[in-house]
């Protein structure tokens, strides 16, 4: 006799939705001998513990909200939903900017009503250079930032909108929206509070250690082979991880008993460093790999010594006693080497100078991880500094307003009655989808999401609701579907069909206390939830559509921007802010060139030649402060780099010749030798890196 069996009816599930639901499935599925798999229903993965975690913070909201007789409950639900975050700091940080943003947004609704509430036609024209002004801030702030500001756009249609052709409820409007999204705010930082760990600020020293250690480990590598191909990958990956830093210290900020500002100062200092290592890194192989045999074997102790370094920072770099050990050792190898630095040919001053600054920029790494966990205050204090696309933010707003426009003109036109509902779900998805990196295939999973939400709430209003009576019933109910989009929100394929889902299920189903059955309500509604995610998808089509290729034109036009104004002198930018910034690029420009291939490697090795130019300038420049005889050697290499685009010939010849120039000033300089050599050995890295990209630099400049 066989055990009777039941199939989950969706073979798929489990890829979907994880390894719990596939659990539940065998239990529900094989009886007896289901119980094998009850550790992994009982224990389920990160995802559904998140997933449970904002399912029951919603929940606990929704409960409050009919506590408090709130006149729109299901807002402090769809608040926890929206905010969900894995982490606590992350819950958080975008619960304050969702408050700033609603609180601003609220503000301007009242405004905008009291100004306007006799001209719609004035009203729908404001509103959309608010959206305009507000999606443009969103586009170059960053993280939840962003969000914020956004939020502030679009909760003016949520406020507004319905008060129209009843200004006077406006005020009404404005305390309910706040009180809702202050209940949902309150509701998710206590569940993040209860049930989640302070893990932010414990992932971020961890990150730090392993990025160290990973660094220490790429830089060995760049030491001992002579393919720079093979360095490439691991350090794309590399300069991703540390722009990612930024991000993590804002959430870990609020999780931590430090005090914010000493936090700050001294990841971005690590973070800095690192980027420097990263560089040095790459050209220590490179100027190795043009060294002779001879040269190289004659160098072979001091690499030996080197890499013996490396070797114990890539084994683990701890704080405590250990990292002390560590430090002492970097710094008695960059002694040698300082030692080592004597005017002899540029080939060999350019190996030993790259590794110098290596050895230094890793000693700077290791002082931000001392100061991070209090061995001792930093040493040098600086600051990141991000690529912002103006252009970009110039056309989402302009996307933005004129999508209000059109909106509004199409209410006005068609006389509809839910015209003013189609509009409130029109702008906030058009705010949020702006920063999308494929925002027009999120806008038909948004609709895809929207109408499995809008057929699931009239199912639940018509057949499931009537059944049930009480929240406990009420919760179960609400719960499965909830945390199944929830968990579907978590996984890239499937995110915006999970998120459309979620917020539009409880919106549409509107559950109140007491509960209204309006069928034909619900379906308007859901018309113009739908007919407003379509329209979204069509405009991210047609008006004003951004593809990848305008937004790799915009970052190797902002590239050779930088470099340009860094040669041309007329950038103030301090040495890790400038190359900060141009790393963060290239990290962007590597993510939009993915399937590109060879024009992928040929864009990245140029404007990581773009990266390593601006690099020896800024050295350059502050060597050559000083040195008047060393000015007026190089003052012709300097006059040939601002004529680049004319003459990219004459400018790699200048450099060379510059380097020999100052190379022979050296010998006679006393104490400023080093100074003159390392000089040389920069001029010299200009004119091989120019020949190599001449093409790159001189189209760039000529566009």
């Amino acid at each position: 006799m066989t055990a009777c069996s039941v199939r989950c009816p969706w073979p798929r599930a489990g890829a979907v939705l994880g390894a719990g639901t596939a659990a539940v499935w065998r239990l529900a599925g094989r009886g007896a001998r289901g119980l094998r798999h009850w550790p992994a229903a009982l224990n389920p993965s990160p995802v559904y513990r998140h997933a449970l975690r904002t399912v029951f913070g919603a929940l606990l909201a929704l409960w409050l909200a009919y506590w408090f007789e709130l006149s729109t409950p299901f807002s402090a639900a769809t608040t926890v939903l929206l905010v969900a975050q894995p982490m606590h700091g992350m819950v958080l940080a975008k619960s304050l900017y969702r408050l700033g943003g609603t609180l601003i947004g609220a503000l301007m609704a009242l405004l905008l009503t009291a100004a306007f509430a006799q001209h719609p036609e004035m009203f729908i024209l404001s509103f959309g250079l608010w959206m305009a002004v507000c999606n443009f801030a969103s586009t170059l702030l960053r993280s939840f930032r962003s969000y914020g500001a956004i939020l502030a756009g679009y909760t003016v249609a949520l406020i507004a909108l319905p008060a129209y052709g009843h200004p006077q409820d406006i005020f009404a409007l404005t305390v309910a929206r706040v009180s809702t999204v202050g209940l949902g705010i309150v509701c998710s930082a206590v569940v993040a509070s209860l049930t989640s760990v302070r893990s932010a600020e414990r992932s971020l020293s961890t990150a730090l250690a392993n990025t160290c250690t990973a660094l220490a480990a790429y830089a060995r590598q760049a030491l001992t082979t002579c393919d720079a191909e093979a360095l490439r990958e691991p350090r794309r990956k590399l300069a991703a991880t540390i722009s990612g830093f930024d991000a993590l210290l804002e959430f870990a900020a609020l999780e931590s008993s430090v005090g914010v500002a000493e936090l700050s100062r001294a990841l971005r200092s690590t973070a800095v460093a690192m980027f420097g290592a990263l560089t040095a890194a790459a050209a220590a192989q490179e100027a190795l790999a043009r060294l002779p045999a001879a040269q190289r074997a004659a160098l072979a102790g001091t690499l030996d010594e080197f890499g013996a370094v490396l070797q114990s920072l890539a084994a683990g770099v701890v704080p405590g006693p250990q990292l002390e050990v560590q430090e002492a050792q970097l710094a008695a190898c960059a002694a040698r080497l300082e030692s080592a630095f004597v005017a002899d040919d540029l080939a060999r001053l350019s190996v030993l100078d790259r590794l110098r600054e290596l050895a230094d920029e890793l000693a700077l790494c290791l002082d931000g991880l001392a100061a991070l966990s209090g061995q001792r205050p930093l040493r040098r204090s600086v600051r990141l500094a991000h690529h912002r696309d103006y252009g970009w933010a110039a056309i989402n707003a302009t996307r933005s307003a004129l999508v209000v426009w059109l909106a509004g003109a199409l209410w006005f036109v068609s006389a509809w009655p839910m015209g003013e509902l189609m509009l409130a779900m029109i702008v906030p998805n058009i705010g949020l989808l702006s920063l999308r990196d494929h925002p027009a295939r999120d806008a038909v999973d948004f609709v895809i999401g929207s109408s499995l939400a809008s057929l699931a709430a009239y199912l639940y209003l018509i057949a499931v609701l009537p059944q049930i009576s009480g929240f406990a019933l009420l919760a179960l109910a609400l719960g499965i579907p909830l945390l199944l989009a929830v968990v579907a929100s978590m996984r890239p394929a499937t995110a915006f069909i999970g998120v459309g889902f979620y917020v539009f299920f409880i919106t549409l189903l509107a559950p109140t206390n007491p509960m209204v059955y309006a069928p034909e309500t619900l379906l308007n509604s859901a018309l113009a939830t739908v007919g407003g995610a379509i329209i979204t998808a069509v405009v991210y089509r047609l008006v004003l559509p951004v593809g990848s290729r305008r937004h790799v034109r915009a970052l190797v036009a902002a590239i050779h921007d930088d470099l340009y104004l860094l040669i041309r002198e007329r950038s103030l930018d301090a040495a890790p802010h400038w190359e900060s910034r141009m790393h963060e690029r290239l990290v962007q420009l590597g993510a939009r060139l993915r399937a590109e291939g060879s024009l992928r490697e040929r864009l990245m090795r140029s404007g990581f030649a773009a990266l390593r130019i601006g690099r020896e300038v800024l050295r350059l420049r502050v060597a050559l402060r000083d040195d008047e005889a060393a000015r007026l050697a190089s003052a012709p290499a300097v006059a040939a780099l601002r004529e680049l685009p004319q003459a990219p010939r004459r400018a790699v010849r200048a450099c060379h010749e510059a380097a020999e120039r100052l190379l022979a000033l050296a010998a006679d300089a006393g104490d400023d030798g080093r100074t003159r050599l390392r000089s040389a050995a920069a001029f010299a890295e200009i004119g091989i890196l120019l020949g190599r990209h001449r093409l790159f630099f001189s189209l760039l400049t000529k566009s």
